[in-house]
């Protein structure tokens, strides 16, 4: 049986890559739906720090809370209680307009369909997060070829979504959700909508942006395969951390057998296969 973290307020550190602060600290937060007479707790107390430029997986059966966390982290929602802090700041206490502001100068984001506008060409999708910084056209131009030489997506700049694979179109994402140079990264189930081989690339994609680039990642996935690319995965259940696993000196190998332990012992759903 997977060893089990058994306080899920417990604050639960980043890697060792970096003695300076955490970018991310998920302080005892809680979130409750309901009335008084039927409350449910989707996140019951759960606690723990990424540290800057960690890649960081978070997984659970479905019901437990992870997607719910998500959404307080990237500002959609506010936890009932308990404090998220993002390079200090405490976004659990912002007024909406400054957490606009925030989530635009602060975080970049992954989602599962891309989330590409249709009209626009791959170099203008990217180019959105820095227009609306409002950073001059020769650095923004720049700024995305760069990008889009590390990803290996130059190709893609002229083309439109719709000419695109579904590979494609995710390194596109992936490109501009760094091209700001975010805090952090939010990676939300970022090869659900991928075939296997495109699922791998995306994956190395982010494992890229991670070594490459010192982006901090925190993503959601119900995929062990995915999880493997981490350096860390935090597992959640009824809403409270469950266990941790760190790759460490594993083999990739070695680190998603473990993972796929924890996920056989919490009861999973049917995963990718590399």
């Amino acid at each position: 049986m997977p060893e089990v973290i058994t306080t899920p307020s417990a604050n639960v550190t980043g890697s060792v890559r970096s003695a300076s602060s955490p970018i991310l600290s998920v302080r005892n937060v809680e979130k409750v739906f309901g009335g008084r007479q039927n409350l449910m707790y989707a996140l019951a107390g759960v606690g723990f720090d990424v540290a800057r430029g960690e890649f960081v997986a978070i997984m659970g059966p479905s019901g437990s809370g992870k997607t719910t966390l998500l959404n307080c982290i990237s500002t959609i929602d506010r936890p009932s209680s308990g404090r998220i802090l993002i390079n200090d700041s405490d976004i659990t206490t912002m007024s909406k307009s400054k957490l606009s502001a925030f989530r635009r100068d602060e975080l970049g984001f992954i989602f599962q369909d891309s989330n590409l506008l249709d009209t626009l060409t791959g170099m203008e999708n990217i180019a959105l997060a820095l227009t609306i910084k409002g950073a001059r056209p020769a650095i923004i131009t720049q700024r995305i070829e760069d990008i889009a030489r590390t990803l290996n997506v130059t190709d893609s700049l002229k083309q439109y979504p719709g000419q695109m694979s579904g590979g494609q179109k995710q390194r596109v994402a992936a490109a501009r959700a760094i091209v700001a140079d975010p805090s952090l990264i939010l990676a939300d189930e970022p090869t659900g909508a991928l075939d296997s081989r495109n699922a791998t690339i995306m994956l190395e994609t982010l494992s890229m942006l991670n070594k490459s680039l010192n982006a901090t990642i925190l993503m959601v996935t119900h995929d062990a395969y995915a999880a493997s690319f981490s350096d860390r995965v935090l597992f959640l259940s009824d809403g409270k951390l469950f266990n941790e696993i760190r790759q460490g000196s594993l083999t990739r190998e070695e680190y998603f057998a473990r993972i796929m332990e924890v996920v056989t012992f919490l009861g999973g759903e049917a995963y990718h296969a590399a």
